[in-house]
């Protein structure tokens, strides 16, 4: 039976295979390591994609990557012309956002020092320079500093508490030249709860679409509460079975 359960499991995978499949030669190689069964000692590897070389330095960096090509965990419409990516850590959702909506500027704010020079050379290498801002900082309810921790690999980590001294920039001043943001893209572990409810009105009825991971810590229903009072649709929020308080929600522009 559990051979059973496996089995169907990997039939479910079955179109995220394919799309892995047309994108890379080295697409077995990016599976075998999405389902665990490439040691770490094989750490960092590179894929090919149709734009320039993808390199994964940690096994973290594996998951992050595929859900975003493969599981579309946060959708990009072909005619998006601006986008912000808060929270872009490595790279992985600005190059889809540029590889998907083929006209629009990524605005990618990211704060750890590591992260962002590995995201500096993504969009470098594959040559989306002239189509991305990259913003060293974190998303924060004002502009000013605060701190980033530096522990090993680079996903979650938080603001305000200890390490790196880094800039912040609120949601009002990423907006503020920008009559309409298409897509803003969340994933600021934790930071959500004290930015979106700082941003003002008029900086919110700017953006159409919001897709935002959530995380422990905050109360998920009043941000979701105040984002549907300032005009915005909420069309799904998803927790994540695996992980108590995490989850995803997908709001959008009701007029």
């Amino acid at each position: 039976m559990h051979r059973a359960f496996r089995a169907i499991r990997q039939i479910r995978r079955l179109p995220e295979l394919l799309d892995c499949r047309s994108i890379t030669r080295e697409w077995s190689t990016l599976a075998l390591a999405y389902l665990g069964l490439r040691p770490d000692s094989s750490y960092p590897f590179s894929i090919r994609l149709a734009t320039g070389p993808f390199e994964f330095r940690e096994p973290s960096d594996v998951p992050t990557f595929w859900q975003i090509f493969f599981a579309h965990l946060y959708p990009v419409k072909p005619t998006d012309r601006l986008i912000i990516d808060a929270g872009a850590n490595i790279g992985a959702f600005t190059l889809y956002a540029l590889i998907h909506a083929p006209r629009a500027h990524v605005i990618a704010v990211e704060p750890a020092p590591d992260s962002c020079d590995r995201l500096r050379r993504v969009v470098q290498t594959h040559g989306f320079t002239g189509r991305c801002t990259i913003l060293q900082s974190a998303l924060s309810s004002e502009v000013g500093r605060t701190t980033i921790q530096m522990i090993p690999g680079s996903q979650f980590r938080v603001t305000g508490k200890g390490g790196a001294s880094v800039n912040t920039v609120n949601l009002d001043s990423l907006v503020a030249a920008h009559e309409t943001v298409d897509l803003l893209k969340l994933d600021a572990e934790g930071a959500e709860y004290q930015t979106l409810p700082a941003a003002s009105k008029s900086a919110l009825r700017r953006i159409r679409r919001i897709e935002m991971e959530y995380h422990p810590g905050g109360d998920t229903r009043a941000l979701l509460h105040r984002l549907t009072d300032s005009g915005f649709r909420l069309e799904q929020a998803r927790d994540n079975s695996s992980a108590a308080g995490y989850g995803i929600a997908r709001l959008s522009r009701t007029g």
